[in-house]
C-alpha cells in the first residue's frame, strides 16, 4: 500500500573455534591446584568475524560508521511503540491471481497467482507499477499483498536486485498474509528514485518487509536493508503473529529500523547473519516468540541491543553469535523471558553489558564470552530468579565481571572465570543468591563484594579468589 507521507558466516568454524575454548576452559576449572594467573589476552576488536559482502552493491559506505545513538537508556522498547492499530488480518480476500486496488496502490495475489517477478510483471503489464529497469533489477512502485497458498519467490539471477518505491511522497511494503515468501541470492531495499539512493529518512514512513498471520517467510544468501520505521507492522524485516514462521540464513541486514523482528511467532531459525546499523535493535524477537535458534549470527553497530528476547519470549536457543560495539547491552534476556539458552556467545564493546538478564527465570548462560564492556560484563536483575552462570570467561570489563542487583535471586555462579575487570570481579547487591564451586577470579581491583545482608557463603577452598589489587573478598562473614 502506497502511504502518503507523515555475513554470510561461517557457522561451523565459529562454533568449533567456541567449543575448543570452552572444553579448554572448563577443564581448567577442574584442576584441583591454584593456577598461575596468565595476564587475560588484552581485549581486541580484531576478533570479529569479517562482515558479509555486501549482495548490494550500490549502497552507501558505511564503514567505520558508529552505532545510532539510543533514543534513551532504557533495556525495554515500550517506547518505541507507536501508536495505532496494525493491519487488519486477511485485509483482502483475494479471488482471481492478480488484481490491483488502485485506491490502496496494492498488488493482491490470490489462488494461481504469478510465483516470480518475471511472472507477475507479464501478467500485470504495468510498469508503472513493476518494471525492470535493467537484467534481473526491478523496481516496484506499487505495494504487494500476498494471500493465503499464495506461493512467491524473489530471487537470483532473475531477481538479483528489487528497489522498493520510499521517498518524500509515500512508499510500499510486501506483505505476506498466510503466503510463502521466499528471498534468494537477491537485494531488497527501499528506493529514492529522485535521489537515485536508498531512503535513509524513517520519519515520513519507510518501505518494509512482513510476514504474518500463518505466512511462512525464507531469506537465504540475500540481504535486505534499509527498511522499516517506527510503526505496528513497518520495523523493517518482520514475522508477526501465531503460526507464521521462517528462516533467516547466511544473509544481510544494514540500517534497518530493526535488524530482524518477530512478535508471537514461533520456530524462527536465525542463522549465520550479520546484523548492524539498526536504528534500534538488531535482532528482537518480542512477545511470546518462542522455540526459537538463533546462532552464528554477527550483531554489530545498533542503536540499542545486539539481540534481544523481550516479553515472555522462551524455551529458545542463542549460542555461538558474536556481539559488539552496539548502543547499549550486547545479549539481553528481558520481561518473563524464561528457559532459554544462551551458550557460546562473544559480546564485547558494548555500550553498557555484555549480557543482561532481566525480570526472567530459568535460564542458563554457559560457555559465553564477555569482556571489553562498559559496564559488566554480565549483569542479573531487575527480580530475576534461578538463572545459571556457568563456564563463562568474563574479562577486562570497564566496571564489575558479573554483576547480581535489583532483586535478583537464586542465582547460580559455577565454573566461572572471572579476571582483570576494573572493579569488581564478582559484585553481589542482592541477596539470595550461590557462589557455587569452581569459580576463579583474579587480577580484578576486588575479587568478590557481597554488598548485600545476608550475604551469601563464598568457599574459598572450592573457588579461586587470588591476586586481587585491593582485596579477594570484601563483605560478608
Amino acid at each position: 500500500m502506497l502511504r502518503p507521507a507523515s555475513y554470510r558466516s561461517n557457522t561451523a568454524r565459529a562454533w568449533c573455534v567456541w567449543a575448543l575454548l570452552a572444553a579448554a576452559l572448563l577443564s581448567g576449572c577442574a584442576s584441583s591446584a591454584a593456577p598461575a594467573p596468565a595476564a587475560a589476552p588484552a581485549p581486541t576488536l580484531a576478533a570479529a568475524p569479517a562482515p558479509l559482502a555486501a549482495t548490494c552493491a550500490d549502497l552507501p559506505d558505511d564503514a567505520g560508521q558508529p552505532a545510532p545513538a539510543p533514543p534513551d537508556t532504557a533495556t525495554g522498547d515500550a517506547g518505541d511503540r507507536a501508536a495505532g492499530p496494525p493491519e487488519a488480518t486477511m485485509k483482502y480476500r483475494p479471488t482471481r491471481p492478480v488484481e490491483y486496488d488502485a485506491g490502496a496502490n496494492t498488488i493482491v495475489l490470490g489462488p494461481g497467482a504469478p510465483a516470480s517477478l518475471p511472472d507477475l510483471a507479464r501478467a500485470l503489464a504495468r510498469d508503472d507499477l513493476l518494471r525492470q529497469a535493467a537484467p534481473g533489477e526491478w523496481l516496484l512502485a506499487a505495494s504487494l499483498w500476498l494471500g493465503p497458498g499464495v506461493e512467491f519467490t524473489v530471487a537470483g539471477p532473475a531477481a538479483r536486485r528489487l528497489k522498493l518505491r520510499s521517498d518524500a511522497s509515500g512508499f510500499v511494503s510486501i506483505v505476506a498474509a498466510g503466503a510463502r515468501l521466499s528471498f534468494a541470492d537477491t537485494c531488497v531495499t527501499s528506493w529514492d528514485s529522485a535521489r537515485a539512493d536508498v531512503d535513509l529518512n524513517t520519519d515520513d514512513g519507510r518501505a518494509f518487509v512482513l510476514a504474518r498471520d500463518g505466512a511462512r517467510m525464507e531469506i537465504r544468501a540475500s540481504e535486505l536493508s534499509y527498511l522499516g520505521y517506527l510503526a505496528n507492522e513497518s520495523y523493517g524485516v518482520a514475522w508477526r503473529m501465531p503460526g507464521t514462521t521462517g528462516t533467516a540464513v547466511d544473509s544481510r541486514f544494514g540500517h534497518n529500523f530493526y535488524g530482524l523482528y518477530s512478535y508471537a511467532a514461533s520456530g524462527l531459525v536465525i542463522r549465520g547473519n550479520e546484523v548492524h546499523h539498526s536504528a534500534r535493535y538488531g535482532i528482537d524477537p518480542h512477545t511470546r516468540s518462542n522455540n526459537l535458534l538463533i546462532e552464528g549470527n554477527t550483531a554489530h553497530h545498533n542503536g540499542k541491543q545486539g539481540i534481544i528476547l523481550a516479553e515472555e519470549c522462551a524455551d529458545s536457543t542463542i549460542r555461538g553469535n558474536t556481539v559488539y560495539a552496539n548502543a547499549l547491552h550486547g545479549i539481553v534476556i528481558y520481561q518473563r523471558s524464561n528457559n532459554n539458552l544462551v551458550e557460546g556467545n562473544t559480546s564485547y564493546g558494548n555500550g553498557l553489558q555484555g549480557i543482561n538478564v532481566n525480570d526472567s527465570s530459568g535460564n542458563t548462560l554457559r560457555g559465553n564470552i564477555a569482556y571489553d564492556n562498559a559496564e559488566a560484563g554480565i549483569g542479573v536483575g531487575q527480580g530475576a530468579a534461578d538463572n545459571l552462570l556457568v563456564g563463562n570467561t568474563v574479562r577486562d570489563n570497564r566496571r564489575d565481571g558479573i554483576y547480581l542487583f535489583s532483586d535478583a535471586s537464586g542465582t547460580t555462579l559455577r565454573d566461572n572465570i572471572v579476571s582483570g575487570n576494573a572493579r569488581y570481579g564478582i559484585y553481589v547487591k542482592s541477596p539470595a543468591n550461590l557462589i557455587d564451586t569452581g569459580n576463579q577470579v583474579f587480577g580484578n581491583q576486588v575479587g568478590i563484594y557481597l554488598n548485600t545482608t545476608p550475604a551469601p557463603a563464598v568457599s574459598l577452598d572450592t573457588n579461586r579468589v587470588y591476586d586481587n589489587r585491593d582485596a579477594n573478598l570484601r563483605g560478608g562473614s
